[in-house]
């Protein structure tokens, strides 16, 4: 039987501030945010996301989403990479 499902999501991660980076962390000066005083933080960040997925039939299932909605510049934590902009996903299955 066909089936739509849609879901909506956020995604949120707090500051972290100088004195509360881990101190492997603190020397990564080049990958974080200065705080007024010149030290580095990781500064919060949220995303707003959409996912839509129809069912087709038993083995058809087409999923779309909408990422980072309000196109967000961030980085999560520790990562070094600050993440992709909006962006819009299409995939189908077939066979599962």
């Amino acid at each position: 039987k066909n089936q739509f499902s849609a879901s909506a999501f956020i995604n949120y991660n707090a500051a972290v501030n100088f004195r509360n980076l881990a101190p492997s962390e603190i020397a990564k000066t080049e990958i974080y945010a200065k705080d007024a005083n010149g030290n580095p933080f990781s500064p919060a960040w949220y995303n707003f996301n959409i996912r839509m997925s129809y069912q087709f039939n038993k083995q058809t299932l087409i999923t779309t989403a909408w990422e980072n909605i309000t196109n967000q510049r961030y980085r999560p934590y520790s990562s070094g990479i600050v993440a992709a902009g909006s962006n819009w996903i299409i995939s189908v299955r077939k066979g599962f």
